[in-house]
């Protein structure tokens, strides 16, 4: 379907502030002063490496024999759950919105902030230099599945969405097309591209229910080939699905796109820590991604990948890097800053940056890859499964979420019949403790509670959390 950008843009304007409202009102004051209250004096400014055994007094993980924890094994998950700062009896269930930091994370971005402001020269001549740059770059890399040419930090997903959207070569009358359930934080850009360019837009509709969830990939991909036309230059959507939770068949998506000479942007804002990824293996051409959720760094992390042999078709509008390989004196630059410029860590070139927040990222690759990403996506789906079977089998509740391992996650979206969304949000954290939200959009007709489960999870959580639910489900029926 083929849209104005324009009124598109002012739609999107209004369902945003009403998203952002939801969000805002999904604590009430008397929980969120217990909470502020209640965890104050658990803090402290401690000194360590940034996987240092126990920090604030954490208990070590064990090394395993088989170098892998099975995903029901509670105890030691409890375990790993013990290394968050979060306070007593919370079970936090919206890590698609906001990761909280283990201690090893939030410590070594203290330690980060402590040096930078105690002895700024020593720290940077002796901790962070250069080599250590080099290697905190390579290592996330190699995390992501990429080359270290082709991997740029951003401060959060929507950073490099415009950076992907703004940057690829296109003329008036090229069409770019996007999802009508992708986040704002990707269409707007589009949108204002658009606007700007003489663009055209064409948004794929997911709002049938076939969709949520959809019987197969195949049903999604049908979807984006009949909406692309042979003005599409540009094809932007989310690997994983904020609302809904549902995953894309990227591969499929972006071999199909490449095929027809479409450049693509996958905005990447779930999978992260949650997933194990492969960019290399994926085949987008550009795909942004957070720290700050399922990696659990600090706020403002993300990271932007653009493929290696896609780069001279993305431009780097939004920098303060060198043009044409020449100072603002016109002097040649030297040559390691022409190789850096020649890689995608010229889309980053913001001037000074947050070197505690990026040192927050590497210590949240440290952490998971001492669980392993493997473990981890494991136990994330384990519990996403557990909670859908539950959720199923309830009277009154209805789930919207795949629990196939080719399109489901760890988001499981759910309404109770009966319970307004955002009540059910105010519900589940005044009454049980538990920290969930509500993704709303009328616009599209979706409506939905989603709950994320990740590693600071315990089982007992989330039997407390399909309790309440069905506690809530029959007083609604009554």
């Amino acid at each position: 379907m083929r849209i104005d950008p324009k009124q598109a843009l002012r739609e999107l304007d209004a369902r945003v502030a009403r998203s952002e409202q939801d969000e805002a009102d999904g604590f009430s004051r008397r929980g969120f002063l217990g909470s502020m209250f209640g965890g104050a004096a658990a803090l402290g400014l401690v000194s360590g490496s940034a996987l240092e055994a126990s920090p604030l007094g954490t208990p070590a993980l064990p090394v395993l024999a088989d170098g892998m924890a099975s995903p029901d094994d509670e105890r030691y998950w409890d375990l790993v759950a013990s290394q968050f700062m979060l306070r007593k009896g919370l079970a936090y269930m919206n890590t698609g919105t906001r990761g909280p930091s283990p201690r090893p994370v939030h410590m070594a971005q203290v330690d980060s902030l402590v040096g930078i402001n105690t002895d700024y020269s020593g720290y940077s001549r002796s901790i962070y230099t250069a080599d250590r740059r080099n290697e905190m770059r390579e290592k996330m890399a190699a995390f992501l599945g990429a080359k270290t040419n082709e991997i740029g930090y951003a401060l959060n997903t929507s950073d490099g969405m415009v950076a992907g959207t703004f940057g690829p070569i296109l003329k008036p009358g090229d069409e770019i097309v996007y999802t009508n359930h992708d986040h704002s934080g990707g269409a707007y850009p589009v949108l204002h591209r658009a606007i700007r360019d003489n663009l055209e837009v064409g948004v794929i509709d997911l709002r049938p229910m076939t969709f949520h969830p959809p019987a197969s990939p195949q049903v999604i991909l049908d979807a984006f080939e009949s909406t692309i036309t042979s003005r599409t230059k540009l094809l932007s959507f989310c690997h994983v699905n904020y609302g809904d939770g549902c995953v894309l068949p990227v591969k499929e998506i972006c071999a199909m796109a490449r095929s027809r000479g479409i450049l693509t942007i996958v905005d990447g804002a779930q999978p992260p820590g949650m997933m194990k990824l492969d960019m290399h293996d994926l085949g987008c051409d550009m795909y942004a991604g957070p720290f700050h959720k399922w990696m659990m760094a600090s706020m403002q992390t993300g990271f932007f990948y653009v493929r290696e042999d896609a780069q001279d078709r993305v431009e780097n509008l939004f920098t303060t890097a060198p043009a044409d390989n020449r100072s603002m004196y016109g002097t040649e630059i030297s040559d390691a800053r022409k190789e850096t410029l020649a890689t995608a860590a010229a889309y980053e070139s913001r001037g000074s940056h947050n070197i505690p927040a990026r040192v927050s990222m590497d210590a949240a690759i440290d952490f998971h890859n001492s669980i392993s990403p493997e473990a981890i996506e494991a136990r994330d789906r384990y519990m996403a499964q557990k909670v859908h079977r539950s959720l199923r089998a309830m009277d009154g509740v209805e789930v919207m979420t795949s629990d196939s391992p080719e399109s489901g996650c760890a988001l499981v979206a759910f309404k109770i019949a009966g319970v307004p969304t955002r009540d059910l949000n105010n519900i589940m954290w005044d009454r049980y403790n538990i920290y969930i939200r509500n993704v709303t959009h009328l616009e599209i007709d979706w409506d939905v509670n989603r709950v994320s489960l990740h590693i600071m999870v315990p089982g007992e959580h989330v039997d407390r959390f399909l309790g309440a639910v069905e506690e809530v489900a029959k007083e609604a029926k009554a």
